[in-house]
């Protein structure tokens, strides 16, 4: 008798015609055996425990036969059209304990063991394998990068320390890519320069847009956001991030270590916040925000010292750059403002125009635009200091 050499599935071909075993390559063996997860695809036996890995011999575990690898009367199920090439792919084998192959080429019990059924019960052992296994460790995350030159000086986002922080939270950048990858913007000009303000409102605004559009398209799940750039362009930059997508802000430490940008794993003492409100009749009111440090009373605009103020510092302890050194110590803060923006709304309720001056980090900047609800609230016009003096810079909400 000769060696079936059919290309394909055989139907029809002279059932005389013998079809002999064809070794299984290693790679489908790898496949197999990865596929169920080294378990016995029929009663799960863990198959790795001490198990001699030369292919030729693992005692722990056997790759078998769906339909028989040849058509012999003793070949179990091996009546079929299977070509002895097709009898090797990785479609008709499975992954099986010593004593399950054994049952199911046993000629007492073949009439169970039918080809119907061991395919069925592969199909169900690989694809639960698969679902109970998506655990990863490291979630994707896209990642958003924003840089402007502060004070004459270039403050660039380093993306190795960008990845150590990301590792540290359970996630990894999706990697350089136009549409869900790394979403990077150097922001123009210095913050001394009047024209700088409308050049960052552009930017940001074409910058937004290319994020909100791979976010509608679901490309992206959620965003990690890595920012330095001046206060009021950081309170916009929030105001343009769709507060549906999960986000997570990072902060960076006065370091140059790779863990620059990594939140503290200590949380320690959480601070609290005092909200204080000065009231009056005005359709305007002053917010100053003391984080990072106090706002000097004589550095504020004339016309701010006599309206409404809302004040929100730290309360029981003065206010310092590492105030918000953890991501509890953010959260805290974000409840914080948000707590504060309802009471204006509560406690002064003809006030349409804020007028914000806040000495706070990055991340507590992107919060305060990020929640603030447009239409609803009044209107935020932020100011950065200069030339010792606190002058107008940007608005939110218009």
């Amino acid at each position: 008798m000769t060696k079936q050499t059919t290309k394909g599935p055989s139907e029809g071909r002279d059932r005389d015609t013998a079809v002999h075993r064809t070794a299984v390559p290693e790679s489908t063996r790898l496949r197999l055996w990865a596929k169920a997860a080294g378990r016995c695809v029929l009663c799960a036996t863990y198959l790795l425990d001490g198990a001699d890995w030369t292919w030729h011999a693992i005692p722990n575990g056997q790759i078998a036969h769906i339909v028989g690898a040849g058509s012999g009367k003793e070949s179990p199920r091996g009546d079929s059209a299977l070509a002895a090439d097709e009898r090797a792919f990785e479609k008709n084998l499975m992954l099986l304990c010593y004593s399950c192959h054994k049952r199911i080429d046993d000629k007492a019990y073949r009439d169970q063991y039918t080809v119907e059924f061991l395919s069925a019960k592969k199909l169900l052992h690989e694809n639960r394998v698969r679902e109970v296994t998506d655990f990863a460790t490291l979630r994707p995350t896209s990642v958003v990068t924003v840089s402007a030159d502060v004070r004459g000086t270039r403050a660039p986002v380093s993306l190795p320390q960008v990845a150590e922080a990301l590792r540290a939270e359970g996630y990894t950048g999706m990697g350089e890519d136009t549409r869900n990858g790394v979403f990077s913007v150097h922001l123009p000009g210095n913050d001394d320069d009047g024209w700088a303000w409308n050049a960052h409102r552009t930017e940001i605004d074409r910058f937004a847009a290319r994020i909100a559009e791979a976010v509608t398209a679901g490309d992206v799940e959620s965003l990690s956001v890595f920012a330095l750039a001046p206060i009021p362009s950081l309170v916009y930059l929030g105001s343009k991030l769709d507060d549906k997508t999960e986000t997570r802000l990072f902060a960076r430490k006065r370091t140059d270590a790779v863990t620059a940008w990594a939140w503290s794993d200590d949380d320690g003492d959480v601070p609290v916040f005092d909200t204080v409100l000065r009231t009056g009749d005005a359709n305007e009111a002053t917010v100053l925000v003391e984080l990072s440090g106090p706002v000097k009373e004589e550095r504020l605009p004339g016309r701010l010292r006599e309206l409404p103020r809302v004040t929100i510092a730290p309360k029981d302890e003065s206010p310092r750059p590492d105030l918000l050194g953890s991501r509890a110590a953010m959260e805290s803060f974000a409840l914080a403002w948000r707590d504060a923006l309802a009471r204006i709304e509560s406690e002064l309720p003809s006030v349409r125009v804020l007028h914000l001056v806040a000495a706070v980090p990055a991340p507590a900047a992107i919060t305060m635009g990020r929640h603030h609800m447009r239409g609803a609230q009044p209107n935020i016009v932020i100011y950065q200091l200069r030339n010792n003096t606190y002058e107008m810079a940007m608005e939110v909400g218009e």
